[in-house]
Order: structure tokens, then C-alpha cells, then sequence
């Protein structure tokens, strides 16, 4: 096992704040929604460290069980709403034990989170279930987990992973006899990791990283790797891709969200969304773009950003939007849900605008009669026609092209 970086917990680190904001960011509006549903809420960070770092800054424990008492506080469901919280640690159970000591009625798991995750899902038939996936090295990341989570009897379930990307590449070229470079020599500073993943070209290593990626499909991005076809960016990239294809196969909507350090920067690493259900994909993309501000300011350089400009480094203006818009609703035929549209969309083009964009556009096309709407209640309280184009709190939208 590689050695442990026992520095880790220290000082919070800029990419720590930008997972933890993103994480912050989405379950402040994913709780509020989700008590609403009056089912339980079953909530692990699998791989919980410390709860805080060592300079006072909290980590990812703390910023959800502060979210969770808030949003209990704020909710009017009479005491109907339940949130369990589990925190899985391998080396710091104690730590957290201590950390944590002000809230009640959590859970905290001393162990691996591969040796412990199912049997705390065993007991959430019918609950919410959340996972924040934030591992320590990508060993952890077995999609084969994945793919049984899907599976579960949940009410809903909600993926938020780490992914680090470039780590994986750099392993799955030492697994396949090859030395990863790229044009960055201190490109890796910025992606320390706490028990980083150190594999050789074995077949052992084979099927650990067949085992992460849930196929072998990377051995052919790496052999274009070798070749000189593509270089380390687009091999990272296209690993990203294939890696969401491949949990697309037991998660209707998944969002690949490159993260940067810095501006102008290629992606540090990837967090993934993957859900089965459009609202939370709509909620996370749409909370994305409504507070990546945050995020810049992480640095005092205030330099950070959350990702491209578009997938294809393409800047995203009202024209862009309304082709992609037009584009991908023109395949509407039949009446579809408009959150159902919306979720597709993001999976399609990624969270590169607001859901307030999509709309807009939305209203220009109806007004133009190139869409119909249906909309429920169709008139408003004075009897006047409806035109939201948001659903929620009793209201639903119906989209349909016009032919």
C-alpha cells in the first residue's frame, strides 16, 4: 500500500474547498426539495477524514450536518422529516468522533468504505439516499458498486464522485507499460492525494483499473495515448466521456463537471453526478451555474473557475444557447416533461447555462409557435392564462414541437 500522506489534514487546501463548496452548493436546495418527498433522507460521506482540518477550516461532515440541521429547522412538515448521516473513515473514526460530538443521532463508521457501504443501505429500502464518494485514491471507485446502488429498493439515489481522472490515466499508463507526460511539470501538484493509487503493469493492476472504469475500454484511449494520437489532455478527456457512458448505463443522468484550479487551465479532475431522477440532475446543474461565483473567490486571487466555457472551450452567449435549445427540444415529438427535457439537455451539453436561460428561449419559441406548452393549472388564480415555464409546488410543464 502506498505510504499515506500524513499531511493531508492540516491546511484545507484550494481543491478541497472547491469539492466541499460544490457539495455545500447543492445540498442546501437538494434537502429543502427532498423532505418534501416525506421520506427519510439516508446520507453517507464515504470517506468522511477528519470532519475538520487541523487549521479550523470544516470539512465535508460539518458543512452537511450544518445544512441539515437548517434544513430540518426550516421545513413545516411537523416533525416528519428524517435525515440520517453516516461518516465512513478508515483512519480517523476517532477523530470524527470528536469533531462531530455536538450533533446527535449520527453514525460514524470506523472502516473502508468498500467493506461497510452495503450493509448500511441494507436497512434504506424506500429511503433517499445520498453519497458523497470523495475517496482517498481512485482504488475505491469499483463501478460494479455503483451499478448494485442503481439497483437498490431506494426512493431515490444520488451520486456525488471524485473523480480523478488524470490519476487514472497516469496509473492506466504505468499498468500498460507506458510513461504519462504532459507539458506541465507541476501539473500535479494541485491533485494530492491522501493514499494516492501506485499501480504497475501487472495483470493484477489490469483488472483493478477494469474494475474502476467498469471495462476495459481505456486500454484503447491508452494505446492512442502510446501511439502519439492523442496527447494526456484529450486522453483524460475521453476517459471522462467513456466513464459517464459507462455509469449511463445504470444512471438515467449523469453530469460531468471538469474542475480547474485556475483560470485557463485544463481540468484538475472530474466531479460526477449521477442520479436516476431528473429533478436532482436539473437542481445540480442549475445550482452549478447559479453559484460558481462562490467558487472563484475560493482563491484570493479570485482567479478559480468551475469549468469551460463549453465542452469545446466555445463561449456559451444567448445565440448559443437558443441553437442548442432548439436542437435538442425539436426532438420533443411528444409531450415530454419539461424537467425530463431539461435533465437530458444537461446530460447532453453539460451545465452550460441556467434553467432561467432554457426558459427564455423556451418563451421565444412558444410565442413563435414553433412549441407548444401544456401547462398545469392552465389558468392562474384570476383566470388568466399560465405562463410559467417551471414545475414544482403543484405546478407541471408539457413540452411538444410543433411539426
Amino acid at each position: 500500500m502506498a505510504k499515506k500522506n500524513d499531511d493531508f489534514f492540516v491546511e484545507k487546501k484550494p481543491w478541497s474547498k472547491v469539492k466541499d463548496e460544490l457539495l455545500g452548493c447543492y445540498l442546501k436546495p437538494y434537502v429543502a426539495k427532498i423532505l418534501y418527498t416525506r421520506k427519510p433522507l439516508a446520507y453517507v460521506d464515504c470517506f468522511a477524514g477528519k470532519g475538520k482540518f487541523d487549521d479550523g477550516n470544516p470539512g465535508s461532515p460539518l458543512i452537511a450536518l450544518d445544512i441539515f440541521q437548517q434544513g430540518l429547522a426550516a421545513t413545516k412538515l411537523d416533525g416528519n422529516a428524517r435525515i440520517g448521516a453516516a461518516f465512513i473513515d478508515l483512519n480517523y473514526a476517532s477523530d470524527l468522533e470528536t469533531n462531530l460530538s455536538a450533533y446527535k443521532g449520527i453514525k460514524i463508521v470506523p472502516g473502508a468504505y468498500e467493506d461497510n457501504i452495503d450493509d448500511l443501505l441494507k436497512s434504506k429500502t424506500g429511503c433517499n439516499v445520498f453519497l458523497y464518494i470523495d475517496p482517498y485514491g481512485i482504488k475505491a471507485l469499483d463501478c460494479t458498486k455503483f451499478d448494485a446502488f442503481a439497483n437498490g429498493q431506494f426512493n431515490t439515489i444520488e451520486l456525488l464522485i471524485n473523480m480523478n481522472s488524470f490519476g487514472f490515466i497516469r496509473e492506466a499508463c504505468n499498468a500498460m507499460g507506458t510513461k504519462f507526460k504532459i507539458d506541465d511539470s507541476g501539473f500535479f501538484d494541485d491533485l494530492v492525494e491522501y493514499d494516492p493509487t501506485i499501480l504497475d503493469a501487472t495483470d493484477k493492476s489490469i483488472e483493478a483499473l477494469n474494475r474502476i472504469a467498469g471495462g476495459d475500454y481505456w486500454k484503447d484511449i491508452i494505446a492512442r495515448y502510446k501511439s502519439g494520437e492523442i496527447d494526456g489532455y484529450k486522453a483524460e478527456e475521453y476517459f471522462s466521456e467513456q466513464y459517464c457512458q459507462r455509469l449511463s448505463e445504470s444512471y438515467k443522468y449523469v453530469l460531468n463537471m471538469p474542475i480547474r484550479i485556475q483560470q485557463n487551465q485544463h481540468p484538475k479532475y472530474r466531479m460526477i453526478h449521477a442520479t436516476n431522477h431528473p429533478d436532482g440532475c436539473v437542481l445540480m446543474a442549475d445550482n452549478i451555474c447559479n453559484r460558481w461565483e462562490l467558487l472563484k473567490n475560493i482563491q484570493n486571487s479570485g482567479q478559480m473557475t468551475l469549468f469551460q466555457e463549453t465542452f469545446n472551450n466555445q463561449i456559451i452567449d444567448e445565440e448559443k444557447i437558443s441553437e442548442y435549445v432548439i436542437e435538442h427540444f425539436s426532438q420533443c415529438f411528444g409531450w415530454t416533461s419539461l424537467t425530463e427535457a431539461q435533465a437530458v439537455f444537461f446530460v447532453k451539453y453539460g451545465a452550460i447555462c441556467k434553467t432561467g436561460d432554457i426558459a427564455k428561449a423556451l418563451k421565444k419559441l412558444e410565442k413563435a409557435q414553433r412549441l407548444e406548452v401544456m401547462r398545469n393549472p392552465s389558468l392562474t388564480e384570476k383566470g388568466k392564462p399560465s405562463t410559467f415555464m417551471t414545475e414544482g409546488h403543484g405546478k407541471t410543464v408539457s413540452v411538444r414541437w410543433v411539426k
